[in-house]
């Protein structure tokens, strides 16, 4: 980065605008910056920074408040805008602060730009002139970070000497800004995190283990065998594994005796319910025909019933056979009554068309005499028809002056809505200016209110999920207390029941001892003092459920107090984080507050910007619209004028016109009117004559075709009587043939189709039943004859027993196969847990180790974030000591030191000094002031090559160098300005700031910086 024009306006020292044009430097790429102390040469370099990165050049000048002039006037923004070159391109920033005006309460006029220069046209650099992403931008393209460029390309006062002198672990966080070593610290954090995670990992598995063995001794009856005794004995998983496999072979061997002794019992019961089955059997069947004799006499009891649903369904059958004829009788007797209603109708019709005749002739008689005036209408028509042309002649030119009278007033109302228009377009965009300007103001602290706002939310989203994890902290607390009491209460309770359990084993084994016969517990042969006391009997089931309670609440204390712990540890983490972001715990609802005004001021904020975005479209849109108003106005006029000429002359042929027409029809509606008059009446005396004509004949054709049909319908009616009698004739003897004495009886008879098939249905359903059971109850006694119903509750309570025997046998091998099953189960879980702990002990001790070694748990002292920093630090020494060869006459070469820090902190970063002179190796901090203002000058100078030799994008074509030149004496001087000769002639540009005359002296140019009597500062260049 080449800087070639930097202005500073309000900046500092500098009042107005302060122009600082590198160019007027012409070849002299190494000048020196001059001027009184507290004039404002740091701040020329704060400015560069300032405009690149938005942040003064040091440590203590990072605060933007600082840096505003406090000669500036109230309306003079702080602005730096920087013209600087950059791998062959050019570019410009600009960066302005916001601050309150006076009355106003919040700041305004924020801006950032960044354009890129080509062929003396901008273009933006960014696609949003955003800080961010100017931000972004400026690193990608110099390749350095704030930190980068401060340490290597602007060497503010005592800043580039902390590499040098510092401690190892300053060093640390400056190699860590440079060289951004910091994902190789973040390694061992994570590598932490998963220690954590395995260790709980970890003792998860051993609290399930534990939880698996406590299980056991509730799941499996408790008997004399090996698992119980190292159950009891609290063994490793492994003997308990063991002891599992016996207990699972123990039942493995019972389940096939209580198969036997099941399916023993199984077939003894069934033999006994086989001849049960058969006497019941026989006790059903006797029932069973006792049954069907008494419904057989049910059945004869209502034969005579059924006996006249049959009559029924046979009468049904006859009569639905002459139903027909009896609907042809019908049928043919409505067609004769309706016939005779159509005779009295057509009549009527024929008498009323007779007397319609007559009056019809008379009509035509009188219409015959009107033909002489329908001839005289006929000829005024067209005698009026023959003006027509000429009225529309004169019609036509009336129009057309009408039109062009209309034309004439809307060019004129046209004109005057034009220049109306104009007038308010200029009024509303002044109005819109001003809009805007209020806008521009309101919205310049958008970037301050979002960086606040970002601050506020995540203040506000740490005190949300820190109190979430206190309240989750306090209920696990509770929890933790309750379940401690339960679990105190359920251990006091159990070694009180095991307590008697105990003593009561012991009572029982002192009753059989006999004299001279050895104890079984201590072999003596002695027993004078027996305790044959029993304590209250304690079953030894309820002790192993106690036992196995007891377990169950252990295992859940455990689960509790770890989460319990968790949270703990969470909360601690929270409080820090707020610590780090400096608020209070108490002060949650004021930030919360702050956050809602924040928002709300950046909502409104935003909705002004859009609303200037809006009205800065819609004032270029009204600039648009004024000058196409203006070119309007002028075509309008002159359309109005051209169209007032052509009317005035058309005026002129109209009264010409209307001289050749009659008076009293001045224009073309009148005539047509007359016109349509006179042919109305006569269209409607030729109408009438043809109506009169065509009525006289359709009368006369109805007269006739009336007649016609009454002698039609006569003869109809007189055939439809012979049918009718014939066809009652014909009822009446099959009536008689079919066995109906009259019409009721045939009438009575008559059923539906439904109907008679259900009486059929009822009839033969229950013949077929009758049937059916006389023939079952026949077949049935011969069968029984001399057998009897047998006493069934004898066998039937054996039976019972026989299978109560069984059932009890199947639920032993029930039990005996769940043992097996809870064996298998918590045999296959232990091995799974037990596999589970064997690895996760072997991730965690990896971890471990790796965790150590990487934060530098070892005898150097060194963690591996730090060795990689070593690496670094070592090219840096190496490339410094080129330079400070020559600068110590070969005297001093800095070397990375091994030597242990002091109070257990990590080592490697120490630097010390050979001194070839002595042969012997110093700490760097025993060097003079010259000394190390040399050794700091030419670290620096081999960090820029290290840091330009891994990042290919970086090129350092700049250097600026504040103080340390006073503490040379002159030949040391005169080396650094032969070392600074030979960067510049690498193209490098390089400005110092210095009071030392003799720098001054040998500088080839001076950017002179003057403190002004009126306090605030200005800058020229001079070459000599």
């Amino acid at each position: 980065m080449k800087p070639i024009k930097l202005t500073l306006r309000a900046f500092g020292p500098y009042k107005n605008e302060e122009v600082i044009d590198f160019t007027e430097l012409q070849d002299n790429r190494l000048f020196v910056i001059s001027g009184s102390t507290g004039a404002g040469k740091t701040t020329i370099f704060d400015g560069i920074c300032f405009a690149l990165y938005g942040f003064g050049s040091g440590q203590d000048r990072k605060d933007t408040k600082m840096l505003r002039s406090d000669f500036a006037e109230d309306n003079v923004h702080t602005a730096v805008e920087l013209i600087f070159e950059i791998h062959g391109k050019i570019y410009r920033i600009l960066r302005q602060l916001p601050h309150v005006k006076e009355g106003r309460k919040t700041a305004t006029g924020e801006k950032y730009e960044f354009f890129e220069i080509v062929n003396g046209q901008e273009i933006p650099a960014v696609e949003r002139q955003k800080v961010t992403d100017i931000n972004d931008k400026i690193e990608n393209i110099i390749g350095l970070t704030y930190d980068q460029f401060s340490q290597i390309v602007m060497l503010p006062q005592g800043e580039f000497r902390k590499l040098l002198t510092s401690q190892s672990d300053n060093k640390e966080a400056i190699l860590r800004k440079i060289f951004k070593t910091n994902r190789y610290g973040e390694m061992t954090q994570k590598l932490e995190e998963k220690k954590k995670l395995a260790d709980q990992e970890l003792d998860r598995a051993r609290t399930l283990k534990n939880s698996y063995v406590a299980q056991i001794a509730g799941a499996l009856p408790r008997r004399d065998s090996t698992l119980f005794t190292v159950l009891d004995q609290n063994s490793n998983i492994y003997q308990i594994q063991d002891a599992l496999v016996e207990e699972i072979q123990y039942y493995q061997q019972k389940i096939k005796d209580d198969q036997k002794n099941y399916e023993q019992a199984v077939e003894n019961h069934h033999e006994k319910y086989n001849h049960f089955l058969a006497a019941k059997a026989l006790n059903d069947r006797i029932d069973s025909y006792e049954k069907k004799k008494l419904t057989l006499q049910q059945l004869e009891q209502q034969k005579p019933l059924y006996e006249q649903k049959k009559k029924e369904y046979e009468a049904a059958i006859s009569a639905g056979k002459i139903q027909p004829l009896n609907q042809q009788c019908h049928a043919l007797y409505q067609d004769k009554v309706k016939q005779q209603q159509i005779l009295s109708e057509m009549m009527q019709r024929l008498e009323q068309a007779k007397r319609d005749l007559t009056d019809a002739q008379n009509a035509y008689e009188r219409e015959s005499l009107k033909q002489s005036e329908r001839d005289a209408l006929a000829q005024k028509v067209n005698e009026l028809q023959k003006l027509v042309p000429l009225y529309e002649q004169i019609e036509k030119q009336n129009q057309i002056v009408h039109s062009l009278e209309t034309e004439v007033q809307g060019a004129k109302k046209i004109f005057e809505k034009v220049d109306k228009q104009l007038a308010t377009e200029k009024e509303q965009m002044a109005r819109i200016n001003g809009l805007v300007e209020q806008l521009e103001e309101k919205t310049g602290n958008l970037n301050e209110l979002l960086e606040q706002q970002v601050y506020l939310r995540e203040v506000v989203n740490t005190f949300a999920r820190y109190k979430e994890l206190v309240v989750k902290a306090n209920q696990f607390k509770e929890q933790y207390e309750k379940i401690v009491e339960e679990y105190y209460a359920a251990r006091t309770d159990y070694e009180l029941e095991e307590k008697k359990w105990l003593s009561n084993q012991a009572a029982l084994l002192a009753t059989n001892l006999i004299p001279g016969t050895p104890c079984p517990v201590c072999g003596s042969t002695d027993h004078q003092q027996v305790n044959l006391n029993h304590e209250e009997a304690v079953d030894e089931n309820s002790l192993r459920n106690r036992k196995s309670l007891l377990a169950n609440v252990e295992q859940r204390k455990y689960s509790i107090e770890a989460n319990y712990n968790t949270l703990q540890e969470q909360v601690k983490k929270y409080e820090l984080e707020l610590g780090r972001l400096k608020v209070s715990i108490d002060n949650e609802d004021t930030f919360i507050q702050q956050l809602s005004a924040v928002n709300e001021n950046v909502q409104q904020v935003k909705l002004g910007m859009d609303k200037l975005a809006q009205y800065k479209k819609q004032l270029k849109q009204m600039k648009e619209n004024y000058e196409q108003l203006e070119r309007i106005r002028k075509q309008t006029e002159e359309t109005f004028r051209q169209k007032n000429e052509q009317l005035l002359k058309e005026n002129i042929i109209l009264s010409e016109q209307q001289k050749s027409i009659p008076p009293h029809l001045q224009e073309l509606s009148q005539l047509q009117q007359v016109i349509q008059e006179t042919e109305v009446q006569k269209n409607a005396l030729l109408a009438q004559w043809e109506k009169v004509q065509k009525h006289l004949l359709e009368v006369e054709k109805f007269v006739a075709t009336t007649e016609e049909g009454v002698k039609q319908t006569t003869k109809n009616i007189e055939h439809l009587e012979e049918k009718l009698k014939h066809a009652k004739e014909q009822f009446k003897q099959s009536m008689a043939d079919a066995g109906f004495d009259n019409y009721k009886q045939f009438e009575s008879s008559l059923r539906t189709d439904e109907e008679i098939q259900n009486l059929h249905q009822l009839f033969m359903e229950f013949s077929k039943k009758l049937h059916t059971l006389s023939t079952q109850v026949k077949e049935e006694s011969i069968e029984l004859e001399g057998k009897q119903k047998v006493d069934l509750t004898v066998a039937e309570t054996e039976v019972q027993r026989l299978k109560d025997e069984y059932e009890k046998a199947l639920q032993r091998l029930n039990a005996s196969k769940d043992c097996e099953r809870h064996g298998i189960d918590f045999s296959e879980k232990l091995d799974h847990v037990a596999d589970q702990i064997f690895h996760l002990e072997e991730k965690s001790n990896q971890i471990i180790n790796l965790y150590n070694l990487l934060r530098g748990q070892n005898s150097k002292k060194i963690s591996f974030e730090r060795y990689i920093q070593m690496g670094y630090l070592e090219q840096i020494t190496e490339a410094a000591n080129i330079r400070l060869k020559n600068l110590s006459n070969g005297q001093y070469y800095l070397q990375c030191s091994d030597r242990q820090e002091s109070h257990g902190r990590q080592s490697g970063l120490s630097l010390d000094v050979y001194d070839t002179y002595t042969g012997q190796s110093r700490d760097v901090k025993s060097l003079s002031g010259g000394e190390k203002f040399n050794a700091s000058l030419c670290l620096a100078l081999g960090m820029a090559d290290v840091i330009q030799s891994f990042q290919g994008n970086v090129k350092i074509d700049t250097m600026f160098i504040d103080e340390g030149f006073g503490s040379l004496d002159e030949e040391s001087l005169m080396k650094a300005i032969d070392t600074l000769i030979d960067l510049q002639k690498s193209g490098r540009m390089i400005g110092v700031i210095s009071h030392v005359s003799e720098l001054k002296a040998a500088m080839p140019a001076i950017l002179q910086v003057e403190k002004l009597k009126e306090g605030y500062s200005k800058t020229s260049i001079v070459v000599k």
